[in-house]
């Protein structure tokens, strides 16, 4: 038995916990892909690092103030008869969902992978921007 497998699942099994309340896991991070989230006055950004992971495997999905995204890391670790030492590196096929600070326009969207950090551009719609209303006196 390897109890390095057992302690990479129940990792996966806590990630998978812990997606569902998030708070960014209750302050103890660990969810996958660790994300960064600003919102300015005109778009949010959002950085992931997705180190290790075909950009082309990944699947973003933006709705309204929803994100989804998800994807397989496939495991960098030689092929051998030998058990592994220690695991810390996540592989395996990833979904996290998310409310996002305000409602996007998926049409003006955009990804960039570099170096394996994703960054994502979403202009937040113009429906739900602040307006200045101007007084008109009579």
């Amino acid at each position: 038995m390897n109890e390095f497998r057992i302690i990479e699942d129940l990792h996966r099994l806590q990630n998978q916990f812990a997606s569902l309340w998030d708070p960014f896991v209750a302050a103890g991070g660990s969810v996958y892909p660790a994300l960064n989230i600003h919102k300015g006055s005109d778009q949010v950004t959002i950085t992931a690092l997705v180190s290790g992971i075909d950009p082309d495997s990944l699947d973003i999905t933006v709705s309204g103030n929803q994100l989804r995204l998800s994807g397989e890391v496939i495991s960098g670790a030689p092929k051998s008869d030998l058990g592994a030492n220690r695991v810390e590196r996540f592989h395996g096929k990833f979904q996290r969902s998310l409310e996002l600070p305000a409602e996007v326009d998926p049409e003006k969207t955009t990804a960039e992978f570099k170096n394996g950090i994703l960054h994502l551009t979403l202009p937040i719609r113009e429906s739900v921007k602040p307006r200045k209303i101007q007084v008109q006196s009579k």
